[in-house]
């Protein structure tokens, strides 16, 4: 059985624990005010998601994930993906590689009716997704994760129950994934040997065994990591007796169990040392992904794997910390 201090190898990248920082919007991060300040103009990114990166890395995450960049704008250098903006997200890389944690960023594609798109609009957001994941290599990114989750657009093809179309892009299971397997091979094409891809998604889309079925072809496209939340709708179901974790980490498990050698991240209001080592250590999941826990405490990594206490999240209804960081009730008065 693993140990959360144990390192994993995945596509020749050494992740060097079993800790995963999960991507999480920064809702009050505002970015650079640039040139004039009289204009008030702003970058996206900026300082303090630099910092913000740069502490969890410190704080011993093995992998860290950024938050979801929209592919939109990538071909054009336009919205996310500015010269000052990517200045600002090869730096987060560099910073995070100076503390040992392997970095991903998250690439999304916004929130779209799939089946009102023509055919054309699909290619079109097909050639922003590999614009996207080859500019993040290029910018010293150890992968990027496709968000193929929480409802949002490519969530919406992958779903059997929501995508509707008749066409290339929907149907069979092979279909609805194809709006990312169809592009893998001109993505590997284009970024190194080590370059990570990975996939969110969740187990129930909307029943298990289409979950299961999407993941299998996940792993045979050669997708090199799952990381499993939720699709159109959190999951409720029960958990077996002895689970300690919730519903969602219990989809990371099924998951697990039904693919055959890719590595998958179990996550879902992860918040203490009890629930990370009962993961790992019982091979529920090969790695453990971390949210709001790591908004509480940048050093939460490093704590548990040295049997220290944490600053630990309170688990509030309305995370306070997405509403303002600084109101954030475990977080008060720190950055």
């Amino acid at each position: 059985m693993a140990r959360l201090q144990d390192a994993l190898i995945i596509r020749g990248n050494t992740i060097k624990n079993r800790i995963v920082m999960e991507p999480m919007f920064t809702f009050t991060y505002l970015g650079d005010i640039l040139g004039d300040s009289r204009t008030q103009e702003k970058s996206f990114y900026g300082k303090q998601h630099i910092d913000h990166y740069e502490e969890r890395a410190k704080g011993g995450a093995g992998l860290i994930i950024i938050q979801a960049t929209q592919c939109a704008g990538s071909a054009s250098g336009t919205e996310q993906w500015t010269e000052y903006d990517k200045s600002i997200l090869k730096t987060i890389a560099q910073k995070c590689h100076n503390y040992g944690a392997a970095v991903m960023m998250q690439l999304a594609c916004g929130d779209t009716d799939i089946n009102a798109l023509t055919a054309d609009e699909i290619h079109a957001m097909q050639r922003e997704m590999i614009t996207a994941a080859v500019t993040a290599y290029q910018l010293g990114f150890d992968g990027a994760e496709f968000h193929l989750a929480h409802g949002f657009t490519l969530c919406k093809f992958i779903d059997a129950k929501f995508n509707k179309r008749t066409d290339a892009f929907g149907g069979t299971a092979e279909n609805r994934v194809r709006v990312l397997t169809g592009i893998l091979p001109e993505i590997r094409a284009n970024t190194g040997e080590k370059f990570m891809l990975g996939v969110r998604m969740g187990e129930f889309l909307p029943e298990s065994r289409d979950g299961f079925e999407a993941a299998g072809i996940f792993e045979q496209a050669g997708i090199d990591l799952l990381n499993i939340s939720f699709g159109m709708k959190m999951p409720v179901d029960p958990v077996p007796d002895g689970f300690i974790c919730s519903p969602m980490a219990y989809s990371g498990c099924r998951i697990k169990q039904a693919v055959d050698s890719i590595p998958v991240i179990a996550c879902g209001a992860l918040r203490t040392e009890e629930e990370v080592r009962f993961l790992i250590g019982h091979d529920y999941a090969d790695l453990a992904g971390i949210g709001t826990a790591f908004l509480a405490d940048p050093a939460f990594a490093k704590a548990i794997m040295n049997n220290q206490p944490v600053n630990k999240c309170h688990g509030c209804e309305r995370c306070q910390w997405f509403t303002d960081h600084a109101k954030c009730p475990a977080r008060k008065g720190k950055s």
